[in-house]
């Protein structure tokens, strides 16, 4: 396929390319006269990074807190609102989990005591059974 970039330039053709802008006095006015200045990075001894020397005006710790804590929090709702339905079954399916093994373990606390006696009673009357040692219906 031949396109414009493959054919050569004819020099009846350079006319066509559009001209720069003048001004009233006929001079080529520059689009990019001014070069933008950039801030002079440094840093300091102890770390601090100063700008044309200036030390930079640092955030308390509570205003970070808050916005690393709203960030996160945000990018879970976010997590949550979009997804597949197959990523928001998994993650169903990940707190379910959790909640259960959450259910187990607070199970296990309450009622500790009781379950080692119980299993401790079981395996104690198990072992009275095998040596014939207590009388289980003769």
């Amino acid at each position: 396929m031949i396109n414009i970039f493959n054919s050569p330039i004819d020099p009846s053709q350079l006319d066509e390319f559009a001209q720069g802008k003048q001004d009233e006095n006929g001079v080529e006015t520059k689009i990019f006269d001014v070069k933008k200045r950039k801030p002079q990075v440094t840093y300091g001894s102890d770390g601090r990074r100063m700008l044309d020397g200036i030390v930079e005006q640092q955030q308390e710790s509570n205003t970070l807190w808050t916005t690393t804590i709203s960030r996160g929090v945000a990018n879970e709702w976010r997590e949550e609102a979009t997804g597949t339905r197959l990523q928001k079954t998994k993650r169903y399916i990940y707190k379910v989990s959790y909640d259960a093994q959450l259910l187990v373990r607070q199970t296990y606390r309450r009622h500790a005591t009781a379950i080692l006696i119980a299993t401790n009673l079981t395996l104690f009357l198990l072992f009275l059974y095998i040596c014939r040692l207590f009388p289980f219906n003769k």
